[in-house]
């Protein structure tokens, strides 16, 4: 049995003529007869009563029609949604990042999936940079964004954006953003950045900023999460640096600076498996259209 049998004997069910159904399934009329006493075989029923004149459908013919024309209709939409799902416009995209995209791309991504491709449910986890890593290899999250990573061989990188970072600093800090001058102004200070583990290519970014200043940051304590960055800053636990889409939409007692001058900016990267580039090209179209 296949679905050309149940197809044409769907089409002799409504017309109950096999000359004009023949003709409309575009076969020979003894082809269809050998394809219904097939399926009669197949089923162990007779489905149509026939005379000289007349054809008509027994009893088990008419349940057949009935859950045929169901089993062909959802085969039919599973059809449509497989082809949605190659193309990305259904199914689920899993989304691993950084807590700053939350505060700048991811949004917009968000409403741009909402809106051209409702079928697709896009499922966020927030997570440091060596997780997102383990979750791409292990395909756990199909893409993720984290700002300045170094992504291993089996990982493509892309950056969408560029910003600069800021110095944030607790409300009681001497230094002001009107007497700043450079980093070397905070030599002594305590830092609070992420764990050398948890984004190596974000705080060697830093690193390499404080360096050309003369000093390395002291690390008083480290996280991988910017919210918590920002809570212990503004309790006087230390200063940071972080991306300056990182304070957006916070309501806390800071100050912050920002680096215009120094030629590390903070850069969101987009990351995927390699293996994986081609089927993830839908995805890719609708960051770029937001970008």
């Amino acid at each position: 049995m296949d679905i050309y049998q149940l197809r044409h004997f769907l089409a002799l069910a409504s017309t109950l003529n096999y000359r004009k159904t023949a003709e409309n399934v575009f076969i020979a009329q003894p082809a269809l007869s050998r394809q219904i006493q097939q399926l009669e075989r197949e089923v162990g029923a007779l489905l149509f009563k026939r005379d000289k004149r007349n054809v008509a459908l027994t009893p088990a013919g008419i349940y057949l029609q009935q859950e045929a024309g169901r089993l062909l209709e959802q085969l039919e939409q599973a059809f449509r949604r497989t082809a949605q799902i190659h193309r990305g416009e259904a199914g689920e995209i899993r989304i691993g990042h950084a807590s700053s995209a939350m505060q700048s791309i991811l949004p917009k991504l968000l409403v741009s999936i909402r809106e051209k491709t409702p079928d697709l449910r896009a499922i966020l986890m927030e997570t440091p940079n060596r997780f997102q890593m383990e979750a791409l290899l292990n395909r756990e999250i199909d893409v993720g964004f984290s700002p300045n990573i170094i992504a291993p061989p089996a990982i493509s990188s892309r950056v969408v954006y560029t910003e600069n970072f800021v110095v944030i600093l607790p409300e009681n800090h001497p230094v002001s953003p009107e007497s700043f001058s450079n980093l070397s102004v905070f030599t002594h200070d305590s830092f609070i950045l992420p764990p050398q583990s948890e984004g190596s290519g974000y705080v060697e970014s830093i690193q390499a900023m404080c360096q050309q200043h003369g000093f390395l940051p002291h690390i008083a304590y480290e996280s991988a999460y910017s919210g918590t960055v920002l809570r212990l800053v503004e309790a006087g636990m230390g200063i940071s640096i972080e991306p300056m889409s990182a304070l957006r939409g916070q309501n806390l007692r800071l100050k912050t600076i920002a680096l215009i001058n120094v030629a590390q900016k903070a850069e969101m990267h987009m990351l995927w498996l390699t293996e994986r580039t081609t089927e993830l090209q839908p995805f890719f179209s609708l960051v770029d259209q937001i970008l």
